[in-house]
């Protein structure tokens, strides 16, 4: 008799525990509601509730600089980060004072792309021909443009002291700044609203064109050297303002970020989960038809979860690639 109480007592322990994790609510922190990265914060909510049969919430916040620190502490459960936020934070530089030693990352989710803008009829046809040009700078309220545009820079081996600049806050001001005739150039994504905007401003001047990166081996070690980024090859779309042609711009990963403090199997099922749901995932955004489920791993400097390890171990991408 005393057996069997001890049988059902663990029985009824275990499936306390069980329905308590299930219960438990996972917060994704996320740029604020209109970001692309609120948005895809909800599709991975969307997807882990619906496959994961876990509760989330997405929690909208001023930027990266202010959820990493929460993923660090564990006060967050997972956040999108780009590459050059997550080495930054890892490291206790640029925008961020303190490190966060324990940010670890689970996946590439996307990758962002950047390139140069030009006015259609203007005279500049390369990035290398930008030498000498005006551009915007400052980006206080988006430090992380400081870093892509000198990626971008670095493609044609130039640096900020081959340019003249005008002070502005972000990326997307910058390409306002374009839009009224103040820069030569802004460096932007494809897709976005200050790029329509600016090709609608300048309608009389043929619009906004975006500018050919140099994909040789020797331009992508420059920028590499910078920031871990690559070429990428956006062909004319409907979306894609100021892609008059096949044209290589620049790629850099997006990665879906947690803490070391997160349960290994709960990141392990999330990443098996994400590797088959591609499908889903573009349903959810079209930021995600970039999603490559072959590569979902990329050595930055910043350690990875050990039940994302673990995932990839097993279908062969690990370790991980520069």
């Amino acid at each position: 008799m005393g057996i069997l109480k001890i049988a059902i007592a663990a029985t009824v322990a275990s499936s306390i525990a069980a329905t308590a994790h299930a219960q438990q609510v996972r917060v994704i922190a996320a740029n604020p509601q209109g970001s692309i990265f609120y948005a895809a914060s909800v599709v991975f909510g969307k997807l882990m509730d619906e496959k994961l049969k876990m509760q989330v919430r997405v929690q909208p916040m001023a930027g990266s600089s202010t959820y990493i620190p929460l993923l660090d502490r564990g006060e967050a459960d997972f956040g999108l980060t780009n590459v050059d936020d997550a080495r930054s934070s890892f490291r206790g530089t640029g925008a961020f004072r303190q490190p966060n030693p324990n940010l670890r990352l689970t996946a590439i989710a996307f990758p962002l792309t950047l390139g140069a803008l030009v006015i259609n009829d203007s005279p500049i046809k390369t990035i290398g021909d930008l030498k000498g040009k005006t551009l915007p700078w400052g980006y206080n309220a988006q430090v992380t443009g400081r870093v892509l545009q000198e990626a971008l820079l670095a493609s044609a081996g130039l640096t900020m002291n081959d340019v003249k600049t005008v002070p502005t806050q972000s990326l997307f001001s910058g390409v306002d700044l374009l839009g009224e005739g103040k820069v030569d150039a802004a460096v932007i994504s494809v897709g976005t609203g200050q790029a329509q905007q600016a090709n609608l401003k300048m309608s009389s001047r043929g619009g906004v064109r975006f500018l050919n990166m140099d994909d040789s081996p020797e331009a992508v070690a420059r920028v590499r050297k910078v920031l871990p980024a690559r070429p990428f090859v956006v062909q004319p779309a409907p979306h894609a303002v100021g892609i008059i042609g096949p044209t290589t711009i620049m790629a850099y990963n997006i990665f879906l970020s947690t803490s070391a403090k997160m349960p290994d199997d709960v990141v392990y099922e999330l990443v098996k989960m994400l590797h088959k749901s591609k499908e889903d995932l573009v349903k959810g955004h079209p930021v995600f038809r970039h999603f490559e489920p072959e590569r979902m791993t990329e050595e930055i400097g910043v350690p990875w979860h050990p039940g994302a390890i673990k995932f990839y171990q097993e279908i062969g991408q690990w370790p991980p690639k520069a």
